[in-house]
């Protein structure tokens, strides 16, 4: 089906399908603009069809793609049957912005869910030096402001953030983030373990650590100098057993991170759809300013900053902390690097990560996704 590229146009046909009834119990989910079965959309998805209360769901994607499961109808992003499903549901869930052409119906429910989180590390949104005088962006915070009925959070620093960031006024949910749900103790169960191994095709035995940094407005790799495979090495030095580094780079750089996982030991899973299924079934994790930091920090698995522009990146994007004072063994360098995972003492870790959580008000207790489904069959009533 063909993509509709003009905004006036959509806007128009979501005025046109107003001739339509709204379908109560459908709802459209959307991951990162088109992006497949991952992130908390997925996870309150689960939640719905395991409460059996018939929920139609529709998932629009940028490709249409296997992965789903075979209750969640799939449909094209942007065509004309994705703007009809959304101007006929009753329930919007998404983890990104919507933008001015996407017109919201006076009775249906958008519950947003945002793609980052955790603690307070870079600034984003009205927060983010570059946004300074983005008309368009400032637009879109009206919009959403206007249509949001509620923003999901899971903690009391991102519920502030939300306010300034986002320049919004509304209802905030501070239920944790229904994707971190399998990161509190359903993880320990090692399904996630088995099926991210099953797919990459790793020996149980097998140890892994995650690299996962986030992006810079260059997207250059000039950042990501690690050396992978001395961190290998030194992995199995202090913790034993036979390690693989998995790189995952931010979405908007993931073309090139072929050039970045080559070698042995190296695996390439920057087009896994679920971030959090990798955190999941992760040994150790080693980013920099990504919000996944604090989201693996609760498994109570090491974490580990490779930060080579921290004076640069301050610049460019500005701190909500200290970044130097996080309880996460900072390196500037690759030697540092390899000192801190050779050195690393977990009582000591584990000490600073519990003050670290309590001192942003972290809400996750792993059952964030019933907490919003509840929320939604509480508003769902109330509307009726």
């Amino acid at each position: 089906m063909k993509k509709i590229k003009n905004t006036t146009l959509i806007s128009i046909l979501y005025y046109v399908f107003r001739l339509f009834p709204i379908s109560s119990k459908k709802v459209v989910l959307s991951n990162y603009v088109g992006k497949g079965y991952g992130c908390n959309p997925k996870y309150i998805a689960i939640e719905l069809l395991k409460r059996n209360k018939g929920w139609k769901l529709v998932w629009l994607t940028e490709n249409i793609e296997t992965g789903f499961p075979k209750e969640i109808a799939v449909v094209q992003q942007d065509t004309i049957k994705a703007i009809f499903e959304s101007a006929t549901a009753g329930v919007w869930i998404d983890n990104q912005r919507k933008l001015p052409h996407h017109k919201k119906r006076k009775k249906q429910i958008f519950i947003e869910t945002w793609h980052g989180g955790g603690g307070p590390i870079k600034k984003i949104g009205a927060d983010n030096p570059s946004n300074v005088g983005n008309i368009p962006y400032y637009k879109t915070s009206l919009h959403m402001d206007k249509i949001v009925d509620v923003m999901i959070s899971n903690s009391t620093c991102c519920s502030k953030i939300y306010r300034s960031a986002f320049l919004y006024h509304g209802e905030i949910l501070e239920s944790g983030y229904p994707r971190n749900d399998i990161l509190v103790d359903k993880w320990k169960e090692g399904k996630e373990r088995e099926k991210v191994y099953s797919f990459y095709k790793l020996d149980n035995n097998v140890k892994t650590v995650l690299y996962a940094p986030t992006y810079r407005n260059k997207r250059d790799l000039e950042p990501y100098s690690l050396d992978l495979p001395a961190v290998c090495k030194v992995l199995k030095e202090r913790f034993s057993g036979e390690w693989r580094i998995c790189v995952r780079l931010h979405p908007s750089m993931q073309k090139k991170a072929i050039e970045l996982a080559s070698g042995d030991n190296i695996i390439n899973v920057s087009n896994y759809d679920d971030m959090q299924e990798l955190l999941a079934a992760s040994d150790v994790l080693i980013s920099d300013y990504s919000s996944v930091i604090s989201e693996f920090a609760l498994t109570g698995k090491p974490v580990f900053l490779y930060s080579t522009d921290i004076n640069s990146y301050a610049k460019e994007r500005a701190f909500y902390c200290d970044y130097r004072k996080l309880p996460f063994p900072l390196a500037e360098t690759n030697s540092e690097m390899l000192v801190n995972i050779r050195n690393f003492n977990n009582d000591e870790y584990l000490d600073r990560v519990n003050i670290y959580m309590s001192e942003v008000g972290m809400m996750e207790k792993g059952n964030a996704a019933e907490q919003v489904v509840d929320w939604l069959e509480k508003k769902c009533s109330k509307s009726q």
